[in-house]
């Protein structure tokens, strides 16, 4: 049919795909849990995989000061090598994810980045309509068998056994649906509410999440 993609782009949850970061993606894994997840198929295998979640709190509110809740983050991307797949352009199905897969009145507000420590020079998030924003030098840390994590987990830093060998400049990229400044507005104008779940953080602050209700 006239217009369809020439790739078989599918939702994914993590057992799908997950070897794929393990052998492939520089940082050796992939996190525990998706809000979204899609694999390029190819002869009924993936070729690529795609994994977003929200960022740590810290990182949403430089993001997204007046609404950190709406940020989400492409926190894993990864391709089989070129000489194994017929997909050329890993971001086709980025943008495509991007444009009409992901909830964007949920989600204004999107946010990755390109680790120049692994070579990478961000010109898919560039073919894709990434916006560069702030680079900064970060620490790396990796565990016991080597691979790469945050030494954020479980609402804090410094909870895991995480050894620290080096340092990376680290390269973010933006992509919004509305003008900087105008998420929160945007949510609301959608549906968007907060709600209490019932339940408590461990600081014994209480747990919210967000539902869309009808005008």
């Amino acid at each position: 049919m006239k217009g369809s993609p020439s790739y078989d782009l599918r939702p994914v949850v993590r057992e799908q795909v997950a070897y794929l970061f393990e052998l492939f993606h520089g940082y050796k894994g992939l996190s525990a849990s998706m809000t979204y997840g899609f694999g390029v198929y190819e002869v009924g295998v993936p070729v690529a995989g795609y994994a977003w979640q929200p960022p740590p709190p810290g990182a949403a509110k430089a993001v997204c000061p007046e609404a950190p809740q709406g940020v989400l983050s492409l926190s894993r991307m990864v391709a089989v090598p070129k000489g194994l797949r017929r997909l050329k352009h890993i971001s086709k199905p980025l943008r495509r994810q991007m444009g009409s897969l992901i909830d964007r009145t949920r989600w204004p507000v999107l946010v990755t980045y390109s680790d120049e420590g692994e070579g990478h020079n961000g010109f898919v998030y560039e073919c894709s309509g990434w916006a560069k924003t702030d680079r900064n030098l970060r620490p790396v840390y990796e565990d016991a068998d080597g691979v790469r994590c945050s030494s954020y987990s479980n609402g804090k830093h410094g909870g895991r056994d995480l050894e620290r060998v080096g340092d990376t400049w680290i390269q973010r990229w933006e992509n919004r649906v509305c003008a900087n400044g105008e998420a929160a507005a945007w949510m609301a104008a959608h549906g968007w509410v907060r709600v209490p779940t019932g339940r408590k953080y461990r600081n014994g602050r209480d747990a919210f999440t967000y539902e869309r209700r009808a005008a």
